[in-house]
């Protein structure tokens, strides 16, 4: 290769193996690695126990912040991606004009919230949809179920996040607590706490700096 280029005053891009197993090494991946914790009920338990007091709950997640800059390095959504909110008005009547969520007043209100601090001049605004379903899943997984947690970015348009196109990840598997919900009142309540605080806690994790 590096005769085939000298007569064209070119040099080859790799300079030997080594250079090129670096470059490689150095690549970064596009799939994002499955994370996993387990989590347990931490509070007060009455004198008699339930079974989903000390069983351990198995979260599955993926970095949300990693899935969401893939979406936005996906070269497929040229022309049908949004990086700035903005205003559509009919040039006949001068009435507003809405189609993707970009064009949105919410949108348009967080930018200049945004505008405010001076620290975020120069960054893009990608807010981040979440959504879930009853949908369980168990397969390969023993007899565990978890509720698929699903993200996407608001920026990329309507269509591309219907027909997929890789605009709608799953980043967790949420484990379902589960109980019979017989007993004293007491137990009842501390299991509805329980699983409240238990979604809500693993979205915050999530998203945390």
């Amino acid at each position: 290769m590096a005769v085939q280029l000298l007569k064209h005053n070119d040099s080859p891009p790799f300079t030997d193996h080594k250079d090129l197993h670096k470059v490689i090494d150095a690549t970064q991946l596009g799939k994002v690695p499955w994370q996993c914790l387990s989590v347990q009920y931490a509070g007060e338990c009455p004198e008699h126990d339930t079974l989903w007091m000390g069983k351990d709950y198995e979260v599955w997640y993926r970095d949300p912040r990693v899935v969401a800059h893939n979406m936005l390095a996906n070269t497929t959504y040229k022309g049908e991606i949004d990086y700035v909110p903005f205003q559509e008005y009919d040039s006949l009547d001068e009435t507003c004009r809405w189609k993707d969520f970009m064009s949105g007043d919410w949108a348009w209100q967080q930018a200049d919230e945004l505008l405010k601090d001076l620290n975020t001049h120069g960054s893009m605004f990608v807010p981040i949809i979440l959504g879930s379903d009853k949908t369980t899943v168990s397969v390969g997984m023993g007899n565990n179920e978890y509720y698929p947690l699903y993200a996407s970015i608001i920026n990329v348009h309507n269509n591309v996040r219907r027909t997929h196109h890789d605009a709608l990840g799953i980043i967790g598997f949420l484990s379902i607590p589960k109980t019979q919900l017989r007993g004293n009142m007491l137990t009842t309540i501390h299991f509805i706490y329980f699983t409240a605080s238990f979604f809500t806690a693993r979205y915050l994790q999530f998203f945390s700096p």
